[in-house]
């Protein structure tokens, strides 16, 4: 077990004798053999432990063992409690990632005040075969079939080589005492559940089972490699960096068989699920303005391309103001002054409004247009959906939905850097204006 610890990680490049390694330490099997693997090996290590209070004196005293196990063989050790359940309860999300989220938040928080070079988590063999199935019953790509990798950022896995029964035999030889988690007997949860009921059925088919999953899992892993390069090569030909985000060209990607698989690959590190990938399929032939939205990503159909932009927060509140100096205050306009008709002609540039200030009633409003708004565009009789206007004046998608209207009671003045409304023009009958410009 020692010799092929270390001829793995040497393998894999997880540490060599000048690192200093975190080693992750719940009190059970696996991660008191991996202390003991890294003892042996005279790795500088430390211990951190988390106590997710879900087991009551029973999380305690796993606590209290390793802090115990620590003390006596004179190793750092670091420990947290967290509050999972109130966690988990607050996100919206099971008790599983809570405690996945809290743990390695922690870790690399550790990681970074303290130089750590790498924290050490004790995933073995069989827990990477359930995270296969796990992964393969949810439906995922080919990468999710690939299981936990020996190294992943600053995380590394130096018992994936060993099966659990290596694991317990080699606990036996060595005397390694260790805590058992009652929580692991409980098939409610999908892992347990997995462990216990399926594996087994499945070892009765075939008794190398683990090591023919093994197997399937490096070659899928190296055919990612594969797939990898070639969707790289053609991210490279259809996307590229834009002043306001990332655009892929919609052409291209319509071109591209068998559609599925092609856009998965080449969206997913934009957020986008397997799910959700024949939504964007059909955005592909959708008509301009339309979008879906990912976990981290907007993806919107703009002519001739898809325009990628990270979320942003939800567009600013309006802004209401009961006067002209409340306006002149705000910051919002560049100038804002009233006076009196004059002969000369009235400013004429776009980002300029000048508004009879009698026919304007407060407050006024400055809010972001929203579908279904219209108004009456100076020079014209009859009204027209904002939308159809900022079509017309073919602005791009991302700059209307930064276009700003000015309202009064339920009308609107300004397209704000557009044009006015025609009902609140300057006549023949205006007495005082109201010049604003953006």
């Amino acid at each position: 077990m020692y010799q092929r610890f270390l001829e793995y990680s040497r393998q894999h490049t997880l540490f060599n004798t000048g690192s200093r390694v975190l080693v992750a330490v719940s009190g059970g099997i696996d991660s008191m053999v991996m202390a003991h693997l890294f003892r042996e090996a005279g790795i500088d290590l430390s211990i951190a432990h988390c106590n997710f209070s879900l087991r009551g004196a029973e999380s305690d005293g796993d606590e209290e063992f390793v802090c115990d196990y620590a003390k006596r063989n004179e190793i750092t050790f670091y420990t947290t409690r967290f509050d999972t359940l109130g966690y988990a309860s607050s996100k919206r999300i099971s008790v599983q990632m809570a405690a996945r989220e809290l743990r390695y938040t922690w870790f690399d928080s550790l990681i970074e005040k303290e130089g750590f070079d790498a924290v050490a988590v004790a995933h073995n063999l069989n827990d990477n075969i359930e995270t296969f199935f796990i992964n393969l019953l949810r439906g995922t790509g080919i990468n999710g079939l690939t299981g936990m990798s020996p190294r992943h950022n600053n995380i590394i896995r130096p018992l994936l080589f060993a099966t659990r029964n290596e694991i317990e035999a080699f606990a036996r030889q060595k005397k390694i005492k260790f805590r058992e988690d009652s929580s692991n007997a409980e098939v409610k949860y999908t892992r347990n559940r997995i462990r216990l009921r399926v594996v087994p059925e499945i070892n009765k088919v075939n008794s190398n089972s683990l090591a023919a999953i093994t197997e399937t899992m490096e070659h899928l892993r190296s055919t990612s490699g594969i797939v990898d390069i070639y969707i790289e090569k053609l991210y490279s030909e259809l996307f590229r960096p834009v002043s306001n985000g990332i655009e892929a060209d919609i052409k291209g990607l319509s071109s591209l068989t068998p559609a599925s698989p092609h856009i998965y690959e080449l969206f997913k590190r934009f957020g986008l699920s397997s799910k959700q990938t024949e939504e964007l399929i059909s955005l592909l032939d959708s008509s301009p303005g339309r979008y879906i939205l990912t976990s981290t990503h907007r993806l919107l159909r703009d002519r001739d391309r898809i325009l990628i932009t990270e979320k942003t927060e939800d567009k600013t509140p309006a802004l209401v103001f009961s006067s002209v100096d409340e306006m002149r205050l705000s910051g919002l306009f560049a100038d804002l002054r009233i006076t009196v008709p004059f002969d000369d002609p009235l400013p004429g540039s776009r980002l300029t409004a000048c508004t009879d200030l009698a026919l304007i009633d407060f407050p006024v409003t400055v809010r972001h247009w929203e579908p279904g708004d219209r108004f009456v565009p100076l020079g014209m009789s009859q009204s027209k959906k904002i939308s159809d206007f900022l079509i017309d004046l073919k602005i791009p998608v991302t700059d209307k939905e930064k276009v700003l209207l000015l309202i009064s009671g339920d009308r609107i003045i300004w397209v704000m850097g557009h044009r006015i409304d025609d009902r609140f023009k300057v006549t023949d009958r205006t007495e005082r204006i109201l010049i604003m410009t953006i």
